[in-house]
């Protein structure tokens, strides 16, 4: 049954009675969606040579993983999907350099919750390749239990199969790990590995989804909160 948590207070009780929390990674812990939009609408049309519109990046892609987005932009040519690929990779890792999309505020949130006895694991549908270098300079990664990449599962979000994978790596069960998610597709995912999910990010800003498990907030906000 859906859960209605509408206080800050209130949600950040419910990460911190949790045995574990999952965290998605673009657009949650890190703000870079508009980033991933960007490089992505640049890699259409320099590349595939259609236009991506925000809303259609939007709509259609945000929450799905980087191999997916990659390969329906393609269009099934290999060729292409290797050179969008790149872009990504080489236009992100660039970005992340020069301004780093993580706030200190979410990196508080993380160590406080592992401070709380929490297990903290991100899964993310982005790559190894591009998720190891932000945590390590935001410094999470030395805070995680495990991360979850879209190299290591078959099937991306909406399957479960990374959540259900994050659990398994940290060793608790569905029912008492929670999953931090800013997007439908990991919505689905998280309600289809049998976890409750707090949703944040713009979606969060509409009212909840029909769907989601949890209240809605900025993720920023569950930092300033003591433990």
């Amino acid at each position: 049954m859906p859960l209605s948590l509408s206080a800050p207070g209130a949600v950040r009780a419910l990460l911190t009675s949790a045995e574990a929390v999952l965290f998605d990674f673009n657009g949650t812990l890190s703000l870079d969606e508009d980033l991933m939009g960007r490089l992505y609408a640049e890699a259409a049309f320099e590349v595939c040579g259609f236009e991506l519109s925000a809303e259609e990046y939007r709509d259609r892609f945000v929450g799905l993983s980087d191999p997916d987005i990659c390969a329906a932009l393609a269009g099934g040519d290999d060729v292409l999907f290797a050179r969008v690929l790149d872009h990504l990779c080489e236009g992100y890792l660039q970005e992340i350099r020069r301004m780093p999309r993580i706030p200190a505020a979410h990196v508080a949130l993380v160590r406080d919750l592992v401070a709380s006895g929490t297990k903290v694991a991100v899964v993310t549908g982005t790559l190894r390749r591009l998720l190891e270098p932000a945590l390590e300079d935001s410094g999470l990664a030395a805070l995680l239990s495990a991360t979850v990449c879209s190299d290591d599962v078959e099937r991306g979000k909406p399957d479960p199969e990374g959540f259900l994978r994050g659990a398994e790596l940290l060793g608790v069960p569905a029912a008492t790990t929670v999953v931090v998610e800013d997007s439908l597709a990991g919505v689905a995912a998280a309600r289809a590995a049998g976890m409750p999910c707090v949703l944040v990010g713009p979606l969060a800003a509409d009212g909840p989804a029909a769907d989601h498990s949890a209240g809605v907030h900025p993720l920023g906000e569950l930092a300033a909160l003591a433990v």
